[in-house]
């Protein structure tokens, strides 16, 4: 099983390359992908490449559990997504860039606008049965043969009918309704496995629940970005729009791996508290810099006639701006979610400022372990001291 796995894997680097090079063969011509996310020819090399992802952490998994079915998920996953991928390269090569130059590009192209749908079935699967590969009880069923239908519905779209027959588009509206509501089951599945975890799987769902986290908050600012650098013709703000299509991709089946496999599983915790510190600073930040670049470009443009002016006093605003803010940020998270940890560095300060100036030794052991049990709680605390020669 192993070997099928790597052959798998091979087959979706294949497809990927080939994905990218038929992307990149006319730099004048954008795909529907490349246009809905800022314009840049890098998102059709992130696309493919975030894709094997999805098989390359397959492979990791059944090299590991050669049985587990998320592995084998993320396996067909990444291989019907590469296949889409190319498919639609190929044929908007075919007919856009060199029209009539390849054989069957409008059928491929037409194949690929048919099976997109079954790589995202195969994901709501996968989540369906993360973390242990299995249902979270019999009940769950239905959303499965819900999700294989709705696979079914999108495939059978692509067959060949006569013409009395008539369209086959309701297939796959019939197909994206059943997906949609699988997927919304398969959420609520989650809620329900967290809330009975416990141990290692809590930590596996949190994993799970971070990067949806993740993908929720970087969503609007996406789109933020995107309508920015559309609208004021910003290239680094397009860059910024595919570098966050990026993480997005990527990181739901890194998060799936290191869950699964078990690689620093208790290092969640630290892991979502830096994301709230500098999650919430880049966001703040990149708000700031989005909108110090549109109002100093437009009260610049009659002086300076051009927008690097506003784009350089807004990076220096960003500049003076991170660290207080970061501090900021800092604090307002450890007072709401890490409270006992604010409250113990709190009282830790505020023995160290006692201490400068107290000179009684029955005074400092009374006052150290009061702080030791305030701050570590534990069962029992004593201080020994060396009696004096």
């Amino acid at each position: 099983m192993r070997a099928i796995a790597i052959v798998i894997v091979l087959a979706c680097a294949a497809l990927a390359v080939a994905a990218t090079a038929f992307a990149w063969l006319d730099p004048g011509t954008s795909s529907p992908i490349e246009k809905s996310l800022g314009g840049s020819k890098a998102v059709e090399v992130i696309f493919p490449l975030g894709v094997l992802t999805l098989a390359v952490t397959g492979v990791l998994i059944a090299s590991r559990y050669p049985r587990h079915m998320v592995a084998w998920c993320f396996l067909l996953a990444g291989l019907v997504g590469e296949l889409v991928l190319a498919f639609r390269s190929y044929g908007l090569y075919g007919t856009a860039t060199v029209p009539d130059g390849v054989p069957a590009a409008r059928f491929v192209l037409g194949l690929s606008n048919h099976f997109w749908l079954i790589p995202s079935c195969v994901l709501t699967l996968a989540i369906l049965l993360f973390p242990d590969g299995r249902l979270p009880s019999p009940r769950w069923r239905p959303v499965v043969w819900m999700t294989v239908g709705a696979m079914m519905l999108s495939a059978a779209e692509a067959l060949p009918v006569p013409t009395s027959v008539g369209s086959l588009t309701w297939l796959a509206s019939l197909g994206s309704f059943l997906w949609t509501a699988a997927l919304l089951a398969t959420g609520v599945s989650l809620v329900v496995r967290f809330r009975r975890a416990i141990g290692a799987e809590r930590q596996q769902l949190k994993w799970f629940a971070y990067t949806v986290a993740i993908a929720a908050l970087l969503n609007p600012l996406q789109q933020l970005a995107r309508w920015a650098s559309i609208s004021y013709d910003l290239p680094d703000i397009a860059l910024l729009v595919t570098s966050i299509t990026a993480i997005v991709v990527v990181s739901i089946p890194v998060s799936a791996a290191i869950a699964i496999l078990r690689y620093r599983l208790y290092d969640i915790d630290i892991v979502i508290e830096r994301t709230l510190v500098y999650g919430a600073v880049s966001a703040t930040l990149g708000a700031t810099y989005i909108a110090a670049v549109v109002i100093l470009q437009s009260l610049l443009r009659p002086v300076t006639g051009g927008n690097e002016f506003a784009v350089a006093l807004s990076t220096l605003l960003v500049v003076a701006l991170f660290q207080p803010m970061r501090t900021r940020a800092q604090d307002a998270v450890d007072r709401r979610f890490y409270r006992a940890r604010y409250d113990a560095a709190r009282t830790i300060d505020a023995f160290s400022v006692r201490l400068r100036g107290d000179v009684e030794l029955d005074s400092v052991r009374a006052d150290l372990i009061a702080v030791i049990h305030d701050t570590m709680h534990p069962a029992h605390a004593s201080v020994w001291l060396r009696r004096p020669r």
